[in-house]
């Protein structure tokens, strides 16, 4: 019996070490602050390094905030993306969270939201007068689906559209950019029948063949189709506009308008090829000026965004707009100076955009002068933008993604039909597959609850034993 009593005795030990670590997470969680009181540190974990723009922003900004305040500042930066994720998640279950921190919008932000350590941005940029000068569709991006309100800063403002070779369209004899979809496969059937490679896409990467699967719906649902796959209410089959992205999937892959191999090729490769001088047509981004610059400067390249699906309503927004990776303030050591710090960001955060980030402001600040062309040829595309980029794959659940990933790959590969492809992900099989999961995790929590029994039983066994001993 005794020997029984001291495993109960570790394990209450051990319940009891733990709750008094969680106790020092929250005394860690607190500000950096000295014997009298006055803040001595602001600390911010970014998943980055010293050559990406959300470091060179962040560095510009806490170096001048901080020697203005005499105060010291620590930037903890983690590069690969999943073990960023795993170490903010190990943060907010400690809530150790530093006072400023990348954190994207979904589940990791509800995470936060969960442990009430979230600042509401949007009443402060409502405070100093911000929230009026933020772009409509970045500001769109970010805002919460649960209450509407705004818990992250934009990391900077970015937008996707295509570039085009200039010289390969005149030689094909295209004299306009696409309008609509019609109008893009066409022009690809032109290039092809001059023998140049009509689009050049980085099929390995999942989000590159997804996104002309998602762009007819969005442009004509928003967010309400894939919001509505998720959630069981719509399906391929169902919606026209998401019919009308498979069939445009299947024709792009199956017609040889992709390069050869495309399913092999990744976007890094992908962009060496089309700025190397190979396809006519190429999806490309804001993230990417430096790489165009040259050749845009030059007459060689033109830029034109996402078409219309034709005979459909399609929104004014034609461009995808996102805010990057966004930024969190923690609640809980969110204090004077963190919020004189959260003002001086926001007045100099179109300066570090520009000037050190080389990427778009979040706030409809005027572009200042010296940068490469696109940037002022660019804004008028989004200026006015009030509805953001839907991104799949920020929506989907880990099975839903996957699933639609492996499928698309086979659609435009012609391995299935559009026909099939919409079967397959039909909501019939998706019942049938969400029973399969659930039958797995079921088996998987018998199984364990089984070598909790087999466990007891032991334990019994030996008790037993020593009280015969």
């Amino acid at each position: 019996m005794r020997k029984m009593k001291k495993v109960l005795s570790l394990a209450m030990t051990a319940a009891m070490t733990a709750s008094l670590l969680t106790g020092m997470g929250a005394v860690t969680a607190s500000a950096k602050k000295s014997d009298d009181g006055k803040r001595t540190k602001i600390t911010a974990l970014l998943n980055s390094t010293e050559s990406t723009e959300q470091y060179q922003v962040y560095d510009y900004l806490l170096k001048n905030f901080c020697d203005e305040k005499g105060i010291d500042y620590e930037i903890e930066m983690v590069n690969d993306k999943q073990d960023y994720f795993t170490k903010l998640q190990m943060y907010i279950n400690s809530d150790t969270l530093p006072d400023i921190f990348g954190c994207p919008n979904g589940t990791l932000s509800k995470a936060c939201k969960d442990i009430d350590a979230l600042v509401d941005l949007g009443a402060e940029l409502d405070r100093n007068g911000y929230a009026d000068k933020m772009n409509g569709a970045v500001r769109d991006f970010l805002t919460d689906a649960d209450d509407g309100n705004l818990y992250l800063f934009p990391q900077g403002l970015y937008c996707e559209f295509f570039m085009y070779r200039k010289d390969l369209f005149e030689k094909a004899g295209i004299k306009e950019t696409p309008t609509t979809w019609k109008e893009f496969e066409e022009d690809c059937q032109k290039l092809a029948d001059i023998g140049e490679i009509p689009v050049i896409i980085g099929g390995s990467d999942v989000w590159q063949i997804m996104r002309y699967l998602s762009f007819s719906p969005w442009r004509v649902t928003g967010p309400e189709f894939i919001t509505g796959y998720q959630a069981g209410t719509d399906s391929f089959g169902k919606n026209e506009a998401a019919k009308y992205g498979v069939n445009l999937v299947h024709d792009l892959g199956t017609k040889g308008y992709f390069e050869p191999g495309f399913a092999s090729v990744d976007y890094t490769s992908a962009t060496d090829l089309f700025y190397g001088g190979t396809g006519g047509i190429f999806y490309s981004g804001s993230g990417q000026i430096n790489l165009a610059e040259d050749m845009y400067d030059a007459g060689q390249i033109g830029f034109f965004p996402v078409p219309d699906t034709e005979e459909m309503d399609n929104m004014k927004t034609n461009i995808p707009i996102h805010a990057g990776f966004g930024i969190g303030y923690n609640k809980a050591t969110y204090d004077d100076t963190m919020q004189e710090f959260f003002d001086y960001a926001c007045e100099h955060y179109s300066e570090a955009c520009y000037n050190k980030g080389n990427i778009f402001s979040p706030f409809n600040d005027d572009i200042p002068e010296g940068l490469p062309q696109l940037f002022y040829d660019l804004q008028p595309l989004f200026e006015d933008a009030e509805t953001a980029w839907t991104s799949w794959d920020d929506k989907l659940d880990s099975e839903n993604l996957t699933k639609i990933a492996d499928e698309q790959q086979k659609l435009a590969q012609e391995i299935t039909t559009p026909d099939e492809f919409t079967e397959s992900l039909s909501e019939k099989e998706r019942r049938e597959h969400c029973a399969e999961s659930i039958w797995k995790k079921v088996s998987h929590l018998f199984i364990h609850l089984s070598g909790i029994s087999y466990l007891y039983s032991i334990c019994n066994c030996f008790h037993y034993m020593g009280w015969l001993l």
